[in-house]
């Protein structure tokens, strides 16, 4: 049996089991309705879905989030959306059990748009595939996405052809020709589901996708350059509504491997990332929502990439007063701070409280070496990091080296979900100021995670960024 066939059985045993269900829920919540306001029904069945847990989760900015759950016995799912529920992409995580094989994590994406939807998901070679009924922006949205991944592999295919150019040869000449008439099908094509569903926010998407004309004959240099230029030509930052769907973190990241070039020196790199900066902020609208979410994504990555150059010309031109007041001290308050605390400085002491009850004196702790380590779980490299770093100190802590790790949460709820979680062994303390806490402000504290490595005498030796650096600098520690 085919997918196309065993799909189709999957739909009618479906139907058979669900139908009167989901007649009697809708009909339950119309009811309701007159009292809650307009709601919406997301419903459907997962095949061979793992008994447990069905995830609903919502995207904003650059995550996803969980915002609600049920439990389900045979697949099936519903969840219940009120009108005041944003458009955007979503996601439904679940776990399932193919041919003995148990898979967590397992999702399938969506739009919802004020709007009922039934979602029948089956099981294909590649991956859960989703069928909506009766849902054009989910169909259009699909098509979409199916087309663009046609396109991409067909375009790479055809520029691997295009380097270095030959022209004049006949068949190189063809080769230009199949690579300008796949981009001006793809422009048709968008003109075209614009024309006929404009006012689908999947066609936003889609129109945020539009890139500028690249002539096949132009060099590889060439190509560049142009792109630097024209990137956002067609498709500017200028959607607020685009931040509930995974679009523009996707926009800057292939914006700025523009100006990526291997063989420059670190100083010259940020140069580059400065001028691409620029060029970003331009074509950002002043919608407050946008310019805050760009300008914070810029800080966050580039301070991973430990380039504080770059930091301070966003901190300079373009962090205002539309960021987020913690952002503001983040930045403005603390970066020239944060520089002075460099290895060889001596790190500020302090007592904080564990979560136990019990006080602890960063200078009367007895151990060699101590990681002070400042997170919050809305940190997503935080999260990864931590139960890395975690495992190191139970099994691999051959230098017997304290953790004091302190949480800037203003949330003691997500403090307590990860914590719980996690179950730390290490010294572990929450500051509910976050920010505005006595000890991240004398640390200069703008970004999490902040990790600084001390000796006994309190003398910064090392301050790691990632989990990598963190090993490189504990081997240089180790006899």
């Amino acid at each position: 049996m085919d997918l196309k066939d065993g799909f189709i059985n999957f739909m009618s045993v479906v139907d058979s089991k669900m139908k009167h269900f989901i007649l009697l829920l809708a009909f339950s919540f119309l009811l309701l309705s007159d009292v809650l306001g307009q709601s919406y029904i997301v419903s459907g069945t997962i095949e061979h879905a793992e008994e447990g847990q069905v995830l609903l989760a919502s995207y904003y900015g650059d995550r996803f989030r969980v915002v609600d759950s049920m439990e389900t016995g045979a697949g099936f799912f519903y969840f219940m959306l009120s009108d005041k529920v944003p458009a955007g992409i979503y996601r439904i995580i679940y776990t399932e059990r193919v041919q003995g094989i148990r898979s967590e994590n397992r999702f399938i994406e969506f739009i919802f748009n004020r709007e009922n939807l039934e979602i029948i998901v089956a099981s294909g070679e590649l991956g859960p595939v989703p069928h909506f009924e009766n849902s054009p922006e989910n169909q259009v949205y699909m098509e979409f996405m199916n087309y663009e991944l046609d396109y991409e592999a067909q375009l790479m295919m055809v520029y691997g052809q295009l380097s270095p150019p030959k022209p004049g040869l006949t068949d190189y000449d063809a080769v230009v020709r199949r690579y300008d008439a796949l981009q001006a099908h793809r422009t048709f094509f968008m003109d075209s589901l614009s024309a006929v569903y404009p006012d689908l926010y999947a066609i936003r998407i889609m129109n945020a996708f539009r890139a500028p004309f690249i002539p096949g004959a132009m060099s590889h240099r060439e190509r560049i350059d142009t792109l630097q230029r024209c990137f956002f030509d067609h498709a500017a930052i200028d959607d607020p509504g685009l931040l509930f769907a995974p679009v523009y973190t996707f926009k800057l990241i292939d914006y700025l491997s523009l100006f990526k070039v291997d063989t420059l020196s670190k100083d010259q790199q940020e140069e580059q990332f400065v001028e691409a900066v620029d060029r970003i902020m331009i074509n950002v609208s002043q919608d407050p929502d946008l310019r805050s979410f760009v300008t914070e994504f810029l800080l966050a990555g580039f301070e991973l990439l430990e380039m504080e150059r770059v930091q301070i010309h966003l901190a300079d031109h373009y962090l205002d007063e539309s960021c987020e007041a913690d952002v503001v001290e983040l930045v403005l308050s603390r970066m020239e701070g944060y520089k002075k605390m460099a290895p060889g400085a001596q790190a500020p002491d302090f007592v904080i409280r564990d979560i136990n009850g019990k006080n602890h004196q960063l200078s009367n702790l007895d151990n060699p070496y101590v990681l002070v380590l400042f997170w919050s779980s809305t940190c997503e490299h935080c999260l990864d990091f931590l139960p890395e770093l975690h495992e190191w100190y139970l099994h691999e802590n051959s230098l017997n080296m304290e953790v004091v790790a302190i949480s800037i949460d203003t949330s003691a709820l997500n403090f307590g979900i990860f914590t719980d979680a996690l179950k730390p062994e290490w010294i572990t303390s929450h500051d509910p100021l976050g920010w505005n806490g006595k000890v991240p402000g004398n640390y200069f504290l703008y970004a999490t995670p902040s990790l600084f490595l001390v000796d006994s005498e309190r003398t910064i030796l090392a301050r790691p960024s990632s989990y990598r650096q963190f090993l490189r600098a504990v081997k240089k520690l180790e006899p």
